[in-house]
């Protein structure tokens, strides 16, 4: 677009353009261009030294526009000239917008008394400059070039004009006619050849021969008074001529330097309606400038105001939607949970069913299986008991003998394998003699055949009572007071109560596998019998197999009532 832009930077132009244009200030001229790559008008460069300073601002690349103040050298009055500079190394594409742009910033200068379009430097130099300047001022002279003086009186122009009398013909004539007036000959060299005699003329005609010599005198003397008329009336005319070009000449001074007041006066008044007219410009511009920016904060603000909205919207759709979508998943989570709960009521009924069905068969098999264990055990009690005698009956008849030995005796309640070389085997029923209590929970003793010897679990023997034994009676169907059951290496057993009793008995609801050696192993639906609770956890009870004695989860139990 080919169109100047004054406006971003207007304030600088405009104050360039004052500081020139005002007399009190010391800067007499300024030149524009443009931003680089745009058509944004900006000051170049302002100055005080005059057409010499600016000279050397022209550039054969660039389109400028300058504006020079200088003084008239004829009036001494100051001019205004305006510049339009396109160099010969502008692109030619620029140079295409070059007149209607001079158009523009002529306008914005206004008033300017010189305009001078420059093609090289030949075109700017200040002596040609000041010549124009002073060939569009006029007349060749000056003017206020001395102090003003006080008009001198007007008096009336004196003159060498005479009144023409008109003459007296007649008087003339008559004195024309007197001797004293008459003509004389007037003398010469020449002599006449005298001829010969001729016939003497008429004496009559000498009269007429006077009269015409007076008319001829008073002819002569009236042309001679005509012409010195004329040359006084000529001479009065040149008189009147030189005064009246004197007169024209003050009078044209006079009006030139009252056409140069007016002139003045009328380019005061026009650079105060310019300078009106660009306060008032400035201030159309301020204010148009304010109601677009306010119009543009207004838009600013309705635009913003509308996102708001937009957003608001958008973001209570989304609540919504998300509302919808939690009500949608909740509701559908509560299905499935009712589902799922549903489900595992019925599978929970499901194997409440089966337990209670497997804990019936189990109950049942556990019956039979105590039932066989309990005959099988009586029997083994019975033997125990008949063997119990007869070692005792032994047991007495060594203790009288003096081998030097504490006579401790004890009968094998449960076979034992040894696991280390300092340790004996048991075998149930059999009879351990000099027993010595080294541990709590480890004795140490010789076999009754004298075979073997060694440590062994306290609590898989009895001992023998060192007194005669009382005659063994025929039922041997009660079992022994105290009878403990076997435990596990890692851990001391507990003893079973009196007879058969299984204690608190609880069904194993999952599978379990021991994960230490103090831990026993089970699965879903067998019964844990001879249950103590160690801890809120874990409780302690006989293993299924009915020969391990540990720990297992509580929560993995249901207890019998």
């Amino acid at each position: 677009m080919s169109k100047i832009n004054f406006s971003t930077h207007g304030k600088d132009i405009q104050a360039a353009y004052d500081a020139v244009i005002n007399e009190k200030d010391d800067t007499n001229w300024l030149i524009y261009a443009f931003d680089k790559g745009t058509y944004d008008l900006r000051v170049q460069a302002t100055g005080d030294d005059g057409l010499e300073g600016l000279n050397d601002e022209f550039s054969d690349g660039k389109i400028q526009f300058a504006y020079a103040k200088v003084r008239d050298p004829n009036t001494e009055l100051p001019k205004f000239v305006f510049i339009a500079w396109c160099g010969s190394g502008v692109p030619e594409l620029r140079k295409a917008f070059f007149n209607s742009q001079l158009v523009e910033v002529s306008k914005f200068f206004k008033s300017f008394h010189v305009q001078i379009n420059a093609r090289d430097e030949a075109d700017v130099e200040p002596e040609l400059i000041m010549k124009r300047v002073a060939e569009s001022s006029g007349a060749n002279y000056s003017v206020h070039k001395e102090a003003s003086k006080p008009q001198p009186k007007v008096t009336p122009v004196g003159s060498v004009y005479k009144k023409t009398e008109i003459p007296d013909i007649a008087s003339m004539q008559r004195q024309s006619m007197t001797k004293e007036n008459m003509p004389v000959p007037v003398g010469t060299n020449y002599k006449p050849v005298v001829t010969a005699p001729r016939k003497l003329e008429n004496r009559w005609n000498m009269a007429q021969q006077q009269q015409d010599t007076g008319a001829n005198a008073v002819r002569a003397e009236r042309e001679k008074f005509e012409r010195e008329v004329r040359e006084r009336e000529m001479q009065k005319q040149r008189v009147d001529t030189e005064q009246s070009r004197a007169y024209a000449a003050q009078e044209e001074i006079e009006r030139q330097r009252q056409e140069e007041e007016i002139r003045a006066r009328e380019y005061e008044k026009q650079q105060q309606e310019e300078e009106n007219r660009r306060q008032q410009q400035i201030r159309e511009e301020e204010e148009r400038a304010a109601a677009e920016e306010e119009q543009r904060r207004q838009q600013l603000e309705r635009q913003q105001r509308e996102e708001e909205e937009y957003r608001r919207r958008e973001a209570e759709q989304q609540e919504e939607a998300q509302r919808r979508r939690q009500e949608e998943e909740a509701q559908r989570k509560h299905q499935q949970e009712e589902a799922e709960r549903r489900r595992q009521e019925e599978e929970a009924q499901r194997r409440h069913k089966e337990e209670q069905e497997n804990l019936r068969k189990h109950q049942e098999q556990e019956a039979e299986r105590q039932r066989q264990e309990q005959a099988s055990l009586q029997s083994q009690l019975d033997q125990t008991a008949d063997r119990a005698v007869h070692a005792s009956q032994s047991a007495s008849a060594n203790a009288a003998l003096p081998n030097g030995t504490n006579g401790l005796s004890a009968v094998v309640l449960f076979a034992y394998d040894a696991s280390e070389a300092n340790e004996m085997s048991l075998e149930e029923g059999e009879v351990i003699t000099e027993i010595d209590q080294v541990d709590e929970g480890w004795w140490f003793g010789i076999s009754e055949n004298g075979k073997k010897e060694g440590l062994f679990p306290a609590n898989y023997v009895e001992i023998l009572e060192q007194q005669p034994s009382e005659p063994v009676h025929e039922d041997h169907h009660e079992a022994p007071r105290a009878v403990p059951s076997p435990p596990s290496l890692a851990q001391q057993s507990p003893t079973h109560e009196e007879g058969l009793d299984d204690g608190m008995v609880a069904v194993a609801l999952y599978d379990y596998e021991a994960g230490e050696d103090n831990e026993i192993s089970f699965n879903e639906g067998d019964l844990i019998t001879h249950i103590e609770f160690a801890s809120d956890d874990w409780w302690q009870g006989l293993a299924p197999n009915k020969k391990d004695i540990g720990l297992f989860p509580a929560n993995y139990v249901e207890l019998k009532q």
